[in-house]
């Protein structure tokens, strides 16, 4: 008799009860895999974002240094000793020891490069391959050289730099570009 009493109490799970816990678990794993994948895309997306702007913060304050420590080379053979429009495709400078410095973008095979140059010859990159400078243009004020013998304006020269980059690898996402723009005043006081 206590035979089958035990017997009676044990049981097994039906073939239904099976079936309905493996939908159960195999639900819950697409919709974890489906997070995770969403996640993992986010933060692709998210350090592609951070890397172009550091890299673009990087150029910009490369540029922003240079026009600090120096001036803008009113008499190079770009400007003809005045800024005629704005905005400008190329900024031509003048160092504290009175070299030139360049700045420009370049397309090459299809993507901008921001380049500085000592000569206006030998240009150099200042971003990377893995963005690209989609703008780069110099707002030049005043229109001619406030340091010159006899200036027509009695201002400090500014230079505003506006630049646009955007990611130059393909993750699968169309990122929207990054702007930045400055204002920036030489230090340089001849009065």
């Amino acid at each position: 008799m206590l035979t089958k009493s035990i017997q009676n109490n044990i049981s097994g799970f039906t073939l239904i009860e099976v079936v309905v816990a493996i939908a159960i678990f195999v639900t819950a794993m697409g919709a974890v895999s489906t997070i995770f994948m969403y996640a993992n895309k986010s933060q692709r997306v998210t350090e592609a974002v951070s890397e172009v702007q550091s890299d673009a913060r990087f150029a910009m304050e490369v540029m922003a240094q240079q026009i600090r420590r120096g001036s803008i080379d009113y008499a190079s053979s770009q400007y003809n000793g005045s800024i005629d429009s704005n905005p400008q495709d190329v900024l031509v400078l003048r160092d504290s020891a009175n070299n030139q410095v360049w700045f420009r973008r370049f397309v090459l095979e299809g993507r901008g490069i921001a380049q500085i140059s000592e000569d206006g010859s030998a240009w150099y990159d200042l971003t990377p391959p893995d963005i690209t400078v989609n703008l780069l243009k110099f707002y030049l004020s005043p229109s001619t050289n406030p340091f010159s013998s006899n200036p027509s304006v009695n201002n400090q020269p500014l230079v505003t730099v506006v630049m646009s980059t955007s990611s130059a690898e393909n993750i699968g996402e169309n990122l929207l570009p990054t702007f930045l723009q400055t204002t920036i005043s030489s230090r340089q006081y001849v009065r």
